[in-house]
């Protein structure tokens, strides 16, 4: 299962969710260093909150593939490590389940890899 060989490998590199950092150590330089922490181990997806931040690891990393899909399918977001697939199932499901328009926002500099 691409999941459980993933998080083995990659166990409590910083923290997945960010609103979960110490409220005495909540900083920019605390949420810096998660952030260099994850990305150093490639994983380049972090939480706040329901705000998924995404670091670019400008090379290619398998984290798209068909296992990637079918381990966040009929998932919550809290059950998986952060993926932008994680954010698309969860909008999906509340425009479907609860009949509520979703808006997905991506930002980021130009040559960021938003696409």
């Amino acid at each position: 299962n691409f999941l459980k060989k993933e998080t083995m490998l990659k166990k409590r590199v910083g923290v997945d969710d960010m609103v979960l950092l110490s409220s005495k150590s909540t900083s920019d330089s605390s949420i810096v260093d998660n952030l260099k922490k994850r990305h150093g181990k490639e994983i380049i997806y972090t939480y706040i909150g329901e705000v998924l931040i995404s670091v670019n690891p400008f090379k290619n990393i398998p984290i798209y593939g068909p296992d990637q899909i079918l381990a966040y399918q009929n998932k919550l977001p809290y059950e998986n490590p952060p993926h932008v697939f994680s954010l698309a199932e969860n909008a999906f499901k509340r425009m479907k389940n609860e009949q509520e328009n979703q808006c997905v926002i991506i930002s980021g500099e130009s040559g960021a890899g938003k696409t």
